[in-house]
């Protein structure tokens, strides 16, 4: 299903077509979490503050993002006939991996790689 941009920034749910807070990550009436990259230009080498949990706190850097790969591969079965013969190919599965990765580089304005916010009360340290 195809986003929806609303004049408020919200879009909608890529599952249940709800409209959705931009910068949430859950939608809020059916579960369905997402991550919406539509921000970061790949294309550019321009970097961008990224934040995120992680076991050990929240960790935010400044990093550029490099898409590196897309693969999409599917399972096949054959319908045959009665004479063993290979007639009409179908997909029973399929996937597609994205692999995207974030360099980080020192900020310039405290010269620090990255910054680790603790949560003590929930830390695997």
């Amino acid at each position: 299903m195809q986003r929806k941009k609303m004049r408020d920034g919200r879009t909608n749910c890529p599952n249940c077509g709800a409209p959705i807070e931009r910068y949430k990550c859950k939608c809020e009436y059916c579960g369905t979490w997402y991550f919406d990259f539509a921000g970061f230009d790949m294309s550019e080498d321009v970097p961008y503050y990224v934040r995120f949990r992680s076991p050990y706190g929240i960790i935010t850097t400044l990093a550029r993002p490099e898409l590196r790969a897309i693969e999409t591969s599917y399972d096949t079965m054959y319908a045959e006939s009665s004479l063993g013969i290979e007639l009409i190919p179908f997909v029973i599965s399929k996937q597609c991996d994205l692999e995207v990765i974030f360099h980080a580089q020192e900020n310039p304005e405290d010269r620090t790689l990255y910054k680790l916010e603790v949560d003590k009360d929930n830390a695997e340290i």
